[in-house]
């Protein structure tokens, strides 16, 4: 299991507090707590989870990892911290189960039951200037019903309600989410039934015991923040004006955080558990990141997982689960992929045709040529293959098509640029074209302002001789609860000022929006 380096990681955090008037002396403070991984913070009731064949009470402070299946009885609830300032809470007979656990692909099964989640907010990422960063900044978390995907990347609050038999209800009081393609907007739910999602109006009153218990949950997590300022070292304001440096492993703070790049083309830049590689005769393998494709490759994905490809430099391909593809060639002098099942989704952020490089995407039946910058889509039907051309323009039979069309065994006829399923919105979140002001590469943007983030926000904080933790912000006084109330008790205090990742522009984006009924 990839988690177990991380095993001793977890137990201190250990920070370098600089003088910053003298420079001239250094401090070592150590605090216990986390960054990294899973664990239940409070248990109320009978909770289990269950590792392998074992079956076990949940505690606070247990380290949990994936696979785990996490189980409440009647009148039972729990409380499990994740990314600092992110809290899961499970509400009475819920089973659901970890399918990851890593910070950037954090993944959940829920097969009955219902789950909470709290995204807490940093107020300086409100303003106008981060109008477009504050969606894109918090990292994915997805949770799988029996029929139904939620995404979540922002703060707000939001429950999931699923059965067994087949009809997942997501509620939002504050923030956005999507399910199965639907954007939902807060105050509002969502009920995915068969192949529908019908979204109505909410009353934000309306709330049962569950729902009281994760407020009152969300109201200490603050108050505990908050009386930490009694305590030292912050009572004698000795952390203030210092400098921190947090130790993290080399592998998981860099894993994944900066584009591949790469003289050739074909690198895995993202896959995750489920993605595949038949090489040759070796076979279908796992496909790791940093890979160099070949021709001939093939790839495949499994039930819910991705896997992006950094086809050139500012190009990009994604697969959507279940899907099969194959580089017929993979070289400096041409490229031809084909789509065998599944979809497939083709972003190019930058491309010179003039510079002769013949670039095929399609499907078995029908491919075209890419001829600039764009957006395409490839999807394997009953019918058929379909080309969509969002954005951009492609060469079928030698004849130039261009935005919004999509072609169908070699028919063309309009299109709709709007967002259609889960697949699209992953693909969106990874980050597609190019800032309108100043022609950055989107996806190399949202790499570094989440890298920025994590390293930037704070941990998970115990009190020597107590079994639970408290969010405790790296610098910022202004992460805030969506139930209320301010983490206002910092590592190092500082003046306010605004963080932000490469801002020679203001982040436009060319993105279409999926629209809200």
């Amino acid at each position: 299991m990839r988690y177990t380096r991380f095993d001793s990681l977890l137990l201190v955090i250990a920070f370098a507090l600089v003088n910053a008037a003298t420079f001239d002396a250094q401090q070592q403070q150590t605090f216990e707590g986390f960054a990294i991984g899973i664990r239940p913070n409070a248990v109320k009731g009978e909770v289990i989870y269950q590792r392998e064949d074992g079956k076990f009470d949940l505690e606070p402070g247990l380290k949990l990892q994936e696979g785990d299946f996490i189980k409440s009885r009647a009148n039972a609830y729990a409380e499990l911290l994740l990314h600092p300032g992110n809290y899961l809470r499970i509400a009475p007979e819920t089973d659901c189960q970890i399918l990851n656990d890593e910070h950037d692909r954090m993944r959940f099964k829920l097969n009955h039951g219902v789950m909470s989640f709290e995204i807490l907010s940093r107020e300086e990422e409100m303003l106008p200037s981060f109008a477009y960063s504050v969606r894109h900044a918090q990292e994915l978390i997805r949770v799988i019903t029996p029929n139904a995907t939620v995404f979540i990347t922002e703060p707000g609050i939001f429950r999931i309600n699923a059965t067994a038999a087949g009809r997942t209800e997501l509620i939002v009081r504050s923030g956005e989410a999507v399910v199965n393609g639907q954007r939902v907007k807060k105050k509002r739910s969502a009920v995915a039934s068969g192949s529908a999602v019908a979204v109505a109006e909410i009353d934000l009153k309306n709330q049962d015991s569950f729902d009281l218990w994760a407020r009152e949950r969300a109201v200490q997590s603050v108050r505990a923040n908050r009386m930490l300022r009694n305590e030292p070292p912050w009572a004698n304001k000795a952390m203030e004006g210092k400098e921190t440096k947090v130790e993290l492993p080399d592998d998981e703070a860099n894993r994944n955080l900066s584009g591949v790049v790469s003289v050739k083309p074909g690198v895995v830049n993202f896959a995750e558990e489920g993605v595949e590689l038949n090489h040759s005769a070796e076979g279908w393998q796992q496909l790791s990141e940093g890979v160099q494709l070949e021709t001939g490759d093939k790839l495949r994905t499994g039930e819910h997982s991705f896997v992006e490809i950094t086809v050139l430099p500012e190009m990009h391909l994604r697969l959507d689960e279940d899907s099969e593809l194959l580089f017929e060639q993979l070289a400096n002098e041409s490229i031809s992929m084909k789509l065998l099942r599944g979809s497939a989704i083709l972003d190019v952020a930058r491309f010179d045709s003039s510079q002769g490089l013949p670039l095929a995407f399609g499907g078995r039946a029908t491919s075209v040529l890419i001829a600039r910058e764009g957006n395409y889509r490839v999807d394997i039907t009953p019918k058929g293959n379909e080309i969509t051309v969002r954005e951009g323009k492609v060469i079928l039979n030698q004849q130039l098509v261009g935005s919004c069309h999509r072609i169908n065994d070699g028919k063309v006829s309009g299109c709709d640029k709007k967002r259609i399923d889960n697949f699209d919105f992953w693909s969106e979140y990874r980050g597609e074209g190019l800032f309108v002001e100043d022609t950055r590469p989107v996806l190399r943007h949202l790499m570094a302002l989440r890298r920025d983030r994590f390293r930037n926000t704070g941990f998970w904080y115990q009190n020597p001789g107590q079994t639970t933790y408290v969010f405790v912000p790296f610098t910022s006084p202004h992460f805030r609860s969506p139930y209320g109330g301010n983490y206002s008790t910092v590592l190092s205090p500082r003046p306010a000022t605004l963080r932000r990742v490469d801002m020679d522009a203001v982040p436009s984006v060319r993105l279409p929006r999926t629209q809200v009924p």
